[in-house]
């Protein structure tokens, strides 16, 4: 299964994409503009720049699934462990933290400085930065296993009282980040080999936000 790709000459960097934001960027080429394309247009590097890749014959179609088979073999979606905060954390950086933020009206700016210190604290993954919606790590994305095809619900009993919170994403100046963290922490993503729903990788960095807040608030 596949959608539309920006297409270029075929390497890992094709597989990266901003879907989430794709929909709400200006000038997104629409329907009328994508030209439909063959895999073998897409690997020979002569498909136009938006296209719809459908493959031309049953070798065409073989060709495309052995290509992302071996892709998402190589991409998986395997991602660190969550920092322990009782090893990284110590009371005095607890109370830096509780000083120097206010998680209940963070604007952007103050989002990305509250992530940058969690960062060189050792409190969360630089490979999170991303996902957690740092603005400087916003843009290409790369394409894993988990990410692509990887059914996904929601905890409805999990989300703040007031549901779905606005974020930086739509156009909001500020945000609740103990909302936002705790709708995002309800996510949850279907595990074949466990045969049950976990949180996601996106759940799990949020979760890690969403403890980091309860500590922070014990020396507010």
């Amino acid at each position: 299964m596949i959608g539309s790709i920006g297409m270029m000459p075929l390497n890992d960097r094709t597989l990266r994409t901003s879907h989430k934001n794709a929909a709400n960027t200006p000038n997104t080429a629409d329907a009328s503009q994508l030209k439909t394309v063959s895999w073998s247009e897409v690997v020979n590097g002569t498909a136009p720049t938006a296209s719809i890749v459908v493959p031309r014959d049953e070798e065409d179609r073989a060709a495309m699934n052995a290509y992302f088979a071996d892709y998402f073999a190589r991409n998986p979606g395997t991602h660190e462990e969550q920092p322990d905060l009782d090893e990284t954390m110590t009371s005095g950086e607890w109370k830096a933290l509780a000083e120097k933020y206010d998680p209940r009206s963070m604007t952007r700016a103050q989002y990305d400085a509250f992530l940058d210190d969690l960062r060189e604290m050792g409190a969360i993954n630089a490979e999170d930065l991303q996902i957690l919606g740092h603005s400087a790590y916003q843009g290409m994305v790369k394409l894993t296993a988990e990410n692509a095809f990887s059914c996904t619900t929601l905890n409805w009993e999990d989300l703040p009282a007031g549901g779905f919170v606005p974020k930086f994403e739509h156009g909001a100046s500020r945000v609740d980040l103990w909302a936002w963290a705790q709708e995002e922490k309800s996510w949850k993503v279907y595990d074949e080999e466990r045969n049950n729903w976990v949180p996601s990788h996106k759940a799990e960095a949020f979760e890690q936000i969403y403890d980091i807040l309860q500590r922070m608030r014990a020396y507010g």
